[in-house]
């Protein structure tokens, strides 16, 4: 824009050599004006540039930086039995065995990451994100939007954190890689998220200890016990193998005492978890990691750990608590660059004598294989295989899941 002003200010001399000289100082302060517009308007895109983070984009207007991120995601399923519900795996009902397809959308993601201010050394931070599951995949609607994260975030940059708001569970926090929506919930991956208060505290050394409380804010919880969660565990997370990616061992427990009712009978109930994390990369030929948990407790619930059981049953006149144990583990490899291998396996299996008195199954288990492949920056295709079993007093029930899927993160 400048060397074509300044060339039009060099013709009109040439061409017109009567110019007032009032005109020329007109055309040179226009010309002034100009640089200095094309100035800021440079130093402002530098600004929106510095802004923008990877796989996000700067929404400007606002006094705070904002990040809006989310996901779209396409899964083609078929089913040879009932899988507790067409858009992910729960637990398989007795009898029901019926196959099915389906395609299913409501995994598409949105999300906002808010930058806000600093008070007292502390940086605050928010996000909020949701998702299109908003009658918990019951079929019945065409994707419901609701709450998945909405929490604000405090550090202070010396390793203390304290975390407010819907977060994923911080207690037994390994993740399945699988495509299938719910991961390995229900078959030994203890995980949903809930709104609670969080404070870790990160060591240099790499070792950690937090503390939290959290209760299920829906109303599908159908407990009625008054106390919450709480918790705690301590952690280590470093490159230890000189991998480039941390290496994380954890150790947790939670507990929650109160009364709870079950067809008319109330008692006091006291329900625990104790739970084992590990999440270990390593160079094997080509890079490979296995993570994964391992848990005992009882009285654990849906709405806090996606366990399709009855957390207490009747028991003469008063209530009982069900005990479970489980876990899952995941080897993770990627052969190149472009592909990642997943295999993984899990069951949660709770006491028989506790599951037949509650009328649930006595073990629920399942054995998963996924190739993902990079087909451009932030797009992805999946295929996965899922064997599932459920095992009920003097019966079993078992199908199979095949699923595509096609993802672009954003």
């Amino acid at each position: 824009m400048r060397r074509v002003l300044l060339t039009a200010t060099s013709l009109a001399f040439l061409f017109q050599p009567a110019l007032a000289q009032d005109e020329v100082s007109q055309l040179k302060a226009q010309i002034q004006k100009l640089q200095e517009q094309m100035t800021k308007l440079q130093e402002k895109l530098s600004e929106l540039e510095a802004q923008r983070g990877v796989g996000a984009r700067a929404v400007t207007g606002l006094k705070s930086g904002v990040k809006l991120y989310g996901r779209i995601k396409m899964d083609a399923i078929y089913d040879t039995h009932n899988m507790g519900t067409d858009a992910f795996i729960t637990r398989l009902p007795k009898g029901d065995r019926q196959d099915r397809s389906t395609f299913n959308v409501k995994d598409t993601r949105i999300g906002l990451i808010i930058n806000g201010p600093e008070a007292d050394g502390w940086k605050i931070t928010g996000r909020i994100e949701g998702d299109f599951y908003g009658l918990g995949g019951s079929g019945e609607d065409n994707g419901g939007f609701r709450i998945r994260l909405s929490y604000i975030n405090f550090s202070n940059g010396e390793g203390t954190n304290i975390r407010i708001g819907q977060d994923y569970i911080p207690i037994a926090s390994q993740m399945a890689s699988t495509l299938d929506f719910l991961s390995m919930g229900g078959s030994g991956n203890l995980w949903d998220r809930t709104p609670q208060v969080t404070i870790t505290q990160t060591f240099s050394n790499g070792f950690g200890i937090l503390g939290t409380a959290w209760k299920s804010s829906a109303t599908t919880d159908h407990v009625g016990m008054r106390m919450p969660w709480v918790g705690a565990k301590i952690f280590y997370k470093g490159d230890l193998l000189g991998t480039g990616k941390p290496l994380y061992l954890a150790l947790g427990g939670a507990y929650r005492h109160g009364s709870d009712e079950v067809d008319g009978v109330k008692d006091d109930v006291s329900d625990y978890l104790a739970a084992l994390e590990w999440n270990v990369p390593f160079n094997l030929i080509v890079p490979m990691g296995i993570k994964g948990e391992a848990y005992v407790g009882q009285g654990l619930t849906k709405r806090d750990f996606l366990v399709f059981t009855t957390p207490h049953y009747k028991n003469g006149n008063g209530l009982d608590e069900l005990q479970t144990w489980g876990g899952f583990v995941q080897l993770t490899v990627k052969p190149y660059r472009k592909f990642t291998v997943n295999l993984g396996a899990g069951m949660d299996n709770p006491d028989n004598d506790d599951a037949d008195k509650a009328g649930t199954y006595e073990k629920n288990w399942r054995a998963f294989g996924n190739v993902i492949y990079s087909l451009a920056p932030n797009v992805s295709l999946g295929a996965e295989w899922d064997h599932q079993e459920t095992l009920y007093k003097g019966d079993v029930e078992h199908g199979e899941r095949f699923m595509m899927s096609a993802i672009y993160n954003w």
